[in-house]
């Protein structure tokens, strides 16, 4: 089953707990996490409201980080972007590499570490650690659904015209005859 995270802001009151169970489950230090809570604020109508959303690994298509890990042990499978903490090394080029600002370091390992949906947990019918930990129901785990027929269509007729006009077009050249000087 491919998912998200899903995150109702409404519902969040920034308490970290979702942080906190992460960063717990996954042996790293203190104020590190995989997640991230980050407050924001939104003016309506001239009043300054506060706001907590929720960030973690975007799941890239094509993730940056794993193109920059020399090992391996960054990579997508299927929808979702992996560590194989075992074959890291530390070498921190994923953290450099990725434009999200998401792997980050374990210093109790010497490795990195980041989100992957806690894929094995919900493989064994659980919650991700995040999920499990908000005391205000703010995460929730979402099923991916497959685009639908018409988006698909509208996407294949999309990329038709666009091959259509990168077909080149024949150029033709008129003979322009020079008339005698006299």
């Amino acid at each position: 089953m491919a998912y998200v995270i899903e995150h109702d802001s409404s519902k969040c009151d920034g308490c970290l707990s979702c942080v906190d169970a992460c960063s717990k489950a996954h042996n790293l230090p203190p104020k590190v996490a995989n997640c991230r809570i980050l407050e924001v604020q939104e003016v309506k109508e001239g009043e300054i409201i506060k706001k907590f959303v929720y960030f973690s690994c975007m799941q890239c298509r094509k993730p940056q980080c794993a193109e920059a890990c020399p090992t391996g042990a960054m990579r997508r499978e299927a929808e979702v972007v992996i560590l194989k903490e075992e074959i890291c090394i530390g070498c921190l080029n994923c953290i450099f590499a990725c434009p999200w600002g998401v792997p980050v370091f374990n210093e109790n390992t010497g490795k990195v570490s980041k989100c992957d949906l806690c894929i094995d947990r919900v493989k064994a019918g659980k919650k991700p650690h995040c999920v499990e930990a908000c005391p205000n129901e703010a995460l929730k785990v979402k099923e991916k659904k497959a685009p639908a027929k018409k988006a698909a269509a509208k996407k294949a007729a999309a990329k038709k015209t666009a091959t259509a006009k990168k077909t080149p077009v024949k150029e033709t050249t008129q003979k322009q005859e020079t008339q005698p000087s006299s």
